[in-house]
């Protein structure tokens, strides 16, 4: 899953289309709920390995367990990754 955190439009699908690019299948692709100055990386329990190694492929430094977020709420993704400003 892919969402829009800081406000810029197409910037949940440009991350999208990078996602992507490294292999991953996408799920949703939107805005996120709030506003989040920093882009990071939440994964929802058992796919820590998976967010670390997301992370790494797109140079994202926050990776977290899911905050925010319930686990129903990703629609089956296993990984969120909130574009921020």
């Amino acid at each position: 899953m892919v969402l829009n955190g800081g406000g810029q439009a197409g910037a949940a699908h440009a991350a999208a289309v990078r996602v992507s690019a490294r292999g991953y299948q996408l799920g949703q692709i939107g805005n996120a709920a709030g506003g989040t100055s920093r882009t990071l990386i939440m994964y929802r329990p058992g796919y820590e390995a998976e967010g670390a190694r997301l992370g790494r492929d797109l140079h994202v430094r926050i990776v977290r367990p899911l905050d925010g977020m319930r686990t129903n709420q990703l629609l089956g993704a296993h990984l969120v990754l909130i574009m921020g400003r």
